[in-house]
C-alpha cells in the first residue's frame, strides 16, 4: 500500500489520499509543528496506531508523485522529518540525506550532502550541515549567555522552624544516599522529624542505617510494609486499594506514604520526598523559605523541580541524547566551546514525548555535553540524562509542574481529601498518581497549588530498568488521565485515541534509536534492551477490555473520591 497526504491550510489538517482502513478516513488533526514536516509525522504516528489492522511492512509512503517511495520503516529508522525545518525542500532534502545514512548508501549520502551545501541555506539546516562536516557552527558562549544558577538571598531567617521529611523507602543503597545526603546537609538549627515507609525492605536495616550515619532527627516514625496493606484492606487508603491485587505500583506507594503523613507527621508541614533525592547545602534553609511562602499565600502544596536525571522513563529520553551523541562522533577533533542558540532551549527539551514542542527530536541540542563523553555512554539506556539539561526553565515556568518526588504540604486536609491514586485498567497499573493529585486539588482549590523556588538533584543507581511494556502503557494512560481531569464528563474514546498516538510516537523514537546505535556500532547488550520494549509494544495489542474498564473508572470515581473521603474520618 502506498500512502500520500493531502494537507489543509497552513498544515493544521491532513487527509489519507486514496483507499485507506475506516479509522485513517476523512480530516486528522495536525498535533505537531504546523509544517510539511509536522503533517507527515503525524500521519506516521496514525498510520502505527493502525498497525494491528495494516500490514505496515508492505506500506510505502510518497511525499509527492514525482518523487520515490519510502517503506514507512526505513522513514522511522532515518527518524521521520526533522521539525526544526520550516522549509519544504529542506525538510525533504535533509530528510534523503539520513536515509541514505541508515542504509548505508554511502555515495548517495555523499551526493546529497553536496547537493545541500552547494545551495544557500536556512541557519538551523546550516548548522546540521557544517556539523556533519566537522565544523563547529556555534559561537563562543559568552558570559552574557551563560545562566547564573539561582541563588535566593533571604533577608530574615523563616517563620518555619520545623518540618516532617515523608519518604518511601525500597532500597538499601537509596537509604543510605538519602540519609548520608541528610546528615550531611539537615542544620541543627531546625527541627527535622521522618516518617518512612517500607517497601521490600526491612524497619531494622533503615534503622542501622540512621544509626550508622547519626543522623541529627527530632524524631523517625518507621512504618513496615504490612502497615500500608493493613491500611488498604480497611479501606482507609479508599475503595480502589481494599483487594489485594491492587495494591501495587507506583500510586499506590504514594497513597500509603500519604496516609502515613497525615497520620503520623508531628508538623503542619510536610516534605514529601523520592527516596533518590540529593540534598544541597542549603535545601532546607530554601525549604523553610518556600514554607513561609506559600503560608503567606494561602497555599497548602508546593511543587519543587528535579533536576539531574529526568523523572521519566528511560525510553522516553534516548532518542534525543543518542542524537546529540551522533552528532557528536562529527566533532570530536573540534575544540571549540559548544553554546547551541538559546531560542531553541525549552523546558521539555530533554523530553522525546514532549506536546510542548516537537522541533527538538532530530536536532542536537544536547551535543556540547554528548562532547564530554569520548563514545555512547550506556548510561543513557539506564535512565540518565547526559546531554540535555532537564527542565530548564523550572525557576520560570509558569504553569504548576504537577510532578512528584519534592513536594511541600502544608495541613493534612489535602492528603485526606484528596486521593493519590491512578487506576489499574485491565491489568495496567497506570502511573501519574501525584499528579492526578495536584490536578484533583486544583480543580476544586486552584489557589492552593503553586510551584516553589526549589530543586533538588535526582540520583538513580545503575540497575535502573529500561521499561516494560505495561509500565510504558501504565504511564502513557496516565498522562492521558491528567489531560482530561478537568473536564466533567471525560471522553473516553478521546483519552484511548491520545493514548495510542502518544504510543505511535514512542514507536517512531525507539526506531529511530536503534538507528542511531547502530550508526555509532553501540554494543548489541544495549540495543537489544531497546529493540525487545520495542518489539513488545509493536506486537501487542492493548487489552480488549480497556474502553469498557476506563468508561466504567471515569463514571465511578466520584462516588469512591467520596467514599475515600468519609474512610479518612475514622
Amino acid at each position: 500500500m502506498n500512502i500520500e497526504i493531502e494537507c489543509g491550510k497552513s498544515y493544521r489538517t491532513l487527509e489519507f489520499a486514496g483507499d485507506v482502513p475506516e479509522p485513517l478516513v476523512g480530516v486528522h488533526q495536525n498535533a505537531r509543528a504546523h509544517t510539511l514536516a509536522g503533517a507527515w509525522n503525524t500521519a506516521v504516528d496514525l498510520l502505527l496506531v493502525s498497525r494491528f489492522i495494516l500490514d505496515l511492512s508492505l506500506v510505502t509512503i510518497q511525499f509527492s508523485p514525482s518523487e520515490s517511495r519510502v517503506s514507512l520503516e526505513h522513514f522511522l529508522e532515518a527518524g521521520g522529518f526533522d521539525e526544526a525545518l520550516e522549509s519544504s525542500d529542506e525538510i525533504k532534502c535533509e530528510f534523503w540525506l539520513r536515509l541514505y545514512e541508515t542504509l548505508g548508501k554511502s555515495e548517495h549520502y555523499a551526493n546529497q550532502l553536496l547537493r545541500i551545501i552547494s545551495k544557500p541555506m536556512t541557519p538551523k539546516l546550516k548548522i546540521k550541515m557544517d556539523l556533519r562536516q566537522g565544523l563547529n557552527p556555534f559561537p563562543k558562549a559568552s558570559n552574557d549567555n551563560i545562566k547564573t544558577q539561582y541563588q535566593p538571598i533571604y533577608e530574615s531567617k523563616s517563620q518555619t522552624t520545623e518540618m516532617t521529611l515523608c519518604v518511601t523507602f525500597g532500597d538499601s543503597k537509596l537509604t543510605s544516599q538519602f540519609i548520608q545526603s541528610l546528615s550531611n546537609h539537615a542544620p541543627t538549627n531546625i527541627d527535622i522529624h521522618i516518617v518512612a515507609c517500607c517497601f521490600r525492605i526491612s524497619p531494622e536495616i533503615i534503622e542501622d542505617i540512621l544509626d550508622n550515619h547519626k543522623c541529627n532527627v527530632k524524631s523517625i516514625k518507621i512504618l513496615p510494609e504490612s502497615w500500608g496493606h493493613e491500611q488498604g484492606e480497611k479501606g482507609n487508603i479508599g475503595p480502589w486499594y481494599q483487594h489485594e491485587s491492587q495494591r501495587n505500583g507506583v500510586s499506590w506507594g504514594r497513597s500509603v506514604l500519604h496516609r502515613a503523613a497525615a497520620m503520623y507527621s508531628p508538623t503542619n508541614t510536610m516534605w514529601i520526598l523520592d527516596d533518590d533525592v540529593i540534598f544541597q547545602h542549603d535545601s532546607f534553609i530554601n525549604a523553610l523559605h518556600q514554607f513561609d511562602d506559600l503560608i503567606s499565600r494561602g497555599a497548602k502544596v508546593g511543587i519543587g523541580a528535579i533536576l539531574g536525571d529526568a523523572p521519566l522513563l528511560p525510553p522516553y529520553i534516548v532518542r534525543t541524547q543518542a542524537i546529540d551523541f551522533f552528532y557528536a562522533g562529527f566533532l570530536k577533533d573540534c575544540d571549540s566551546i559548544i553554546s547551541i542558540p538559546l531560542d531553541m532551549t525549552f523546558h521539555d527539551m530533554h523530553h522525546d514525548l514532549s506536546t510542548e514542542r516537537t522541533s527538538h527530536l532530530e536536532f542536537p541540542l544536547g551535543i556540547g555535553q554528548a562532547l564530554n563523553y569520548s563514545q555512547f555512554n550506556s548510561g543513557v539506556i539506564r535512565g540518565k540524562s547526559l546531554t540535555r539539561s532537564v527542565h530548564s526553565e523550572w525557576k520560570d515556568f509558569v504553569n504548576v509542574l504537577a510532578r512528584g518526588g519534592n513536594t511541600l504540604i502544608i495541613g493534612k486536609d489535602v492528603l485526606l481529601q484528596y486521593p493519590n491514586m491512578a487506576p489499574n485498567l485491565s491489568g495496567i497499573m497506570c502511573r501519574r498518581g501525584d499528579t492526578l493529585w495536584v490536578k484533583r486539588i486544583q480543580k476544586e482549590h486552584p489557589e492552593w497549588v503553586r510551584n516553589v523556588r526549589l530543586a533538588l538533584q535526582q540520583q538513580r543507581h545503575e540497575g535502573f530498568h529500561f521499561g516494560t511494556i505495561n509500565g510504558v502503557r501504565g504511564d502513557i494512560l496516565g498522562s492521558m488521565l491528567v489531560r482530561s481531569n478537568n473536564q466533567s464528563n471525560p471522553n473516553v474514546r478521546e483519552i484511548l485515541r491520545s493514548a495510542f498516538i502518544r504510543e505511535a510516537r514512542l514507536i517512531g523514537n525507539l526506531k529511530r534509536t536503534l538507528a542511531l546505535l547502530g550508526l555509532m556500532e553501540v554494543r548489541s547488550a544495549e540495543r537489544n534492551t531497546v529493540a525487545s520494549l520495542l518489539d513488545n509494544i509493536e506486537q501487542t495489542p492493548w487489552p480488549e477490555k480497556l474502553a469498557e474498564n476506563l468508561d466504567s473508572f471515569t463514571k465511578n470515581y466520584p462516588f469512591e473520591a467520596v467514599k475515600f473521603q468519609q474512610s479518612q474520618e475514622g
